[in-house]
């Protein structure tokens, strides 16, 4: 992303990126606003889902011995939850964390 934009630098963005220091508050209330009025009906799902990525080394965070459906056994795998709001064949994911396990 950096070598394409020519008004930040390599340093800049990284430290954007994991310095992670803002509220996504506001930011999540208009995307909720957006996804309802774009897919929220009586006709719409609201879906939470878990969704697990294998993993090797020990350089992401939250990568623990865990269930992998994908994989059917427990492998080391970071998990998602994802909430998506979804009406006919629309998906809007309106939410994504990462599970920390205890360990």
């Amino acid at each position: 992303m950096a070598m394409r934009a020519d008004v930040v630098s390599y340093d800049q963005l990284h430290h954007f990126v994991s310095a992670g220091i803002w509220d996504s508050t506001l930011l999540e209330s208009i995307l909720l606003e957006t996804a309802n009025r774009l897919v929220g009906d009586a006709a719409a799902f609201l879906i939470i889902d878990g969704t697990a990525l294998p993993k090797r080394g020990d350089h992401s965070v939250g990568v623990a011995p865990q269930y992998a459906s994908s994989l059917g056994k427990t492998a080391n795998c970071q998990s998602l939850v994802s909430v998506t709001l979804a009406a006919r064949e629309v998906p809007v994911t309106v939410g994504l964390r990462l599970f920390l396990p205890e360990s």
